[in-house]
């Protein structure tokens, strides 16, 4: 057990601050030793392996990251005929595993020949490129839970999908526990026919993909219809970076974020991310999702949005804010043409004391919200009938208000402009 250990060394991106405790556990008893430290200081718990795969705050992780490594990476293979079982530890390499099971003339597995990270962080993930997919081979998984409990799920109840998992639904509901080993079935082939697709394979990642600058791999997950990678290079943001940071859209391949040199912060990456969506979602109404795990403390970007509920509610509000029981302007002749920007309006809604508790409400749903969720950007959607007047008022309040608390803001709104002689 350690203390204070940069992460920014055991991650691809390359940034990251340090973890108040940090393990490299050798067995499963060791496992069970750093849960019950962790379970005993009423600590978080992250489980890193191959750090493949996550972007991790500058401020690190304030409990114990547990990272699963060289000590639990044995590998045990039995045959029976054509078909071979295996049983790799969860720190194996994946491209390891890949290749040896290749190299013993097993098909199944080339797709990960050059996928970075651990045999467990692929299960959590269901890693896959090429058209295949842990899915495709993985038959259980051996984990503990949070009470030091050996555990295993096998079949459907893994419940693997595209980049999603028992385990990766598990995390999102804040439990804990870690993975210890994975089974998986493979059965011989041509060994012409892998060596072949493994060139393929290896060749087209040279070619398409910027392997010699630090990255997490494809940042965003694939919306379904679309390719991330497309919308982002259509939108024109090939090579795009925020106020030249080392923090950029690779030009090699628009599906990947780049940390230049390693000289980005995680906060620069995390920037980008959230830039990079909302401008592709500003452009085609798609809304790109980090594929990469969020990590610890960001300063993050906030959108609070005004909007006319005649017009429809915002597509990609992730909170919905109801203005409409404020005394409305509108009935008030000489600031019916005015807008919720407009001193005149500002002094009428906040001459009624049902206003300040409406936006106290506001602010107490914003951040509840906010708690529950660590990904890239957020969207507050407040309405009220035109989106003329009252939304106007509250949205500029509440990011005032979110400002304040040190969040980042930026405030649009959406029908300000639109007629209001029919709002009703």
């Amino acid at each position: 057990m350690r203390e204070s250990v940069l992460l920014k060394n055991y991650t691809t991106f390359k940034c990251g601050g340090p973890a108040r405790f940090f393990d490299e556990p050798q067995s499963e008893e060791d496992i069970i030793s750093d849960l019950r430290f962790a379970n005993e200081r009423k600590i978080p718990v992250f489980i890193l392996g191959g750090g493949a795969n996550c972007l991790i705050s500058d401020r690190g992780f304030d409990g114990l990251v547990i990272r699963i490594g060289k000590g639990l990476s044995d590998i045990g293979i039995k045959t029976n005929g054509d078909t071979a079982t295996v049983t790799a530890g969860a720190g194996m390499l994946l491209r390891g595993l890949a290749t040896t099971l290749a190299s013993q003339g097993y098909e199944g597995t080339e797709f990960a020949c050059g996928i970075p990270g651990t045999v467990g962080g692929s299960v959590f993930m269901n890693a896959g490129a090429y058209g295949g997919e842990m899915k495709d081979i993985v038959k259980s998984v051996r984990y503990i839970n949070d009470k030091g409990e050996p555990c295993e799920v096998t079949g459907d109840a893994l419940k693997l999908g595209y980049r999603t998992s028992i385990f990766s639904q598990m995390a999102k509901n804040g439990k804990t526990f870690v993975i210890t080993s994975v089974t998986l079935e493979v059965h011989k082939g041509d060994p012409a026919q892998i060596s072949g697709k493994i060139e393929e394979f290896s060749s087209k990642r040279t070619s398409s993909q910027p392997l010699d600058v630090p990255s997490a791999g494809s940042t965003f997950k694939r919306p379904e219809g679309y390719f991330a990678g497309k919308l982002i290079d259509d939108a024109g943001l090939r090579g795009y970076s925020i106020d030249g940071s080392a923090a950029q859209v690779s030009p090699k391949h628009c599906g990947f974020v780049v940390n230049n040199g390693g000289e980005a912060s995680a906060q620069d990456v995390y920037d980008l991310i959230c830039d990079v969506s909302d401008k592709v979602f500003d452009k085609f109404g798609v809304r790109l999702e980090p594929e990469v795990r969020i990590v610890g403390f960001f300063a993050r970007k906030i959108r609070v949005m005004s909007f006319g509920f005649k017009y429809g509610v915002p597509e990609d509000a992730d909170l919905i804010l109801d203005a409409r029981s404020l005394k409305n302007p509108y009935w008030v002749e000489e600031l019916r043409p005015l807008s919720g920007l407009d001193q005149p309006i500002i002094d009428y809604i906040e001459s009624f004391e049902e206003t300040e508790s409406l936006i106290c409400g506001f602010r107490e749903a914003s951040v509840h919200a906010l708690r529950q969720r660590n990904d890239s950007g957020f969207n507050i959607a407040v309405g009220c009938t035109g989106g003329h007047h009252r939304s106007v008022y509250c949205a500029v309040r509440l990011a005032s208000i979110l400002a304040d608390m040190g969040y980042r803001t930026e405030v649009v709104h959406r029908d300000i402009l639109k007629d209001t002689s029919d709002e009703q």
